[in-house]
């Protein structure tokens, strides 16, 4: 097993699944943090806040998340889709880029 970790194949293996390691930490952070903000946000607007999927209302990111991802995609009947896709994306990039503080000039 040892000496299958120093080929190039156990390596890419170790760093993939190092990588994996790191993203599920993430995202397990993320779920915590955001059900943090969404109780005290409930407790600022004196509510109970996310109860409904999961134990406590742990799983309700996944649930939104699950729900934005089966959500329809909307375009309109006259609008050409090799244009309409594109567009919405540069103009998403492009907003997002505005965000963040650095300009090019």
């Amino acid at each position: 097993m040892a000496d299958f970790l120093t080929t190039p194949g156990g390596i890419a293996l170790t760093i993939v699944a190092q990588c994996l390691a790191v993203l599920g930490f993430v995202m397990v952070s993320l779920l915590f943090l955001v059900y943090g903000d969404r109780k005290i946000w409930a407790a600022v607007q004196m509510r109970r806040g996310p109860n409904v999927v999961g134990v406590f209302g742990l799983l309700q990111t996944v649930a939104d998340a699950l729900k934005y991802v089966v959500k329809e995609i909307v375009v309109p009947a006259g609008a050409d889709k090799t244009v309409f896709f594109p567009c919405a994306a540069d103009f998403f990039c492009v907003g997002d880029g505005s965000l963040g503080g650095d300009s090019v000039q």
